[in-house]
């Protein structure tokens, strides 16, 4: 029995050796790496986590000032003559272009006549007024006028092609004393020959009646009215006459 206390004492002291240790273990928590966090904090070089940012709104569009509007119409031209039969056949509209300035003329060959003069514009339209509430608006095209025009009541839409320069189409005018009065007359001839003209005689009134006018010879550029000789002025695009 005394070989063995020695051993005895020896296992006694590592049993208790080794239960002081599991106690320690218990007892201390365990260290926690340097550098780890059990946080995770995202570093001043790391970007930032957020919620997804709005798409970006589109630019404004430029304001309408910012560039001019483009004009859907022709320049008007230097000079050109146009004239032709309304859609409807009920009148007949001549419009001469010369170097900026516009004489236009509307008939039906009888009670409905009227004159308009201006400038061509810049635009490509062309607004003008004349007696009896009378307005015509046109804008240029290629070639072509088309518009609008009103002539003692009634309106009239048109197409208007440029005449040949070779024949005699276009328009005619004379202002004459007859009788006392003033009259005023005018002619619109078509390429055809087709010859359409009425007569105002009492064109000095703001409010001037019409008739049918004589025929036009175009060779002479005369015609009679109640045994005067008219004596007619062709309103040119390319002289200027008649403006």
């Amino acid at each position: 029995m005394k070989r063995n206390t020695p051993l005895i004492t020896l296992l006694t002291g590592a049993a208790l050796g080794v239960v002081l240790l599991v106690a320690s273990m218990l007892q201390t928590p365990t260290k926690t790496p340097a550098g780890y966090s059990s946080t995770v904090t995202p570093s001043s070089a790391s970007p930032a986590t957020s919620a997804p940012a709005a798409p970006a709104s589109s630019p404004a569009p430029a304001s309408v000032s910012a560039s001019p509007t483009a004009t859907p119409y022709a320049a008007a031209p230097a000079k050109a003559t146009y004239a032709g039969k309304s859609n409807n056949g009920g009148a007949t509209i001549a419009i001469v272009v010369y170097n900026g300035q516009v004489i236009a003329y509307v008939c039906n060959g009888s009670t409905i006549d009227a004159w308009f003069s201006g400038p061509a514009s810049s635009d490509g339209k062309v607004t003008l007024t004349g007696k009896n509430n009378a307005t015509l608006t046109a804008a240029y095209g290629v070639g072509q006028m088309t518009g609008d025009v009103t002539a003692h009541g009634t309106d009239f839409n048109f197409g208007l092609d440029t005449v040949s320069k070779s024949s005699g189409a276009g328009l005619y005018r004379t202002t004459a004393k007859v009788g006392g009065e003033t009259v005023k007359a005018g002619w619109i001839v078509l390429d055809d020959g087709t010859q359409i003209g009425s007569i105002e005689p009492d064109s000095t009134s703001a409010t001037p009646s019409a008739v049918s006018a004589p025929r036009l010879d175009l060779a002479t550029r005369t015609a009679t009215y109640k045994g005067t000789v008219l004596h007619a002025v062709r309103v040119s695009s390319v002289t200027g006459s008649g403006f």
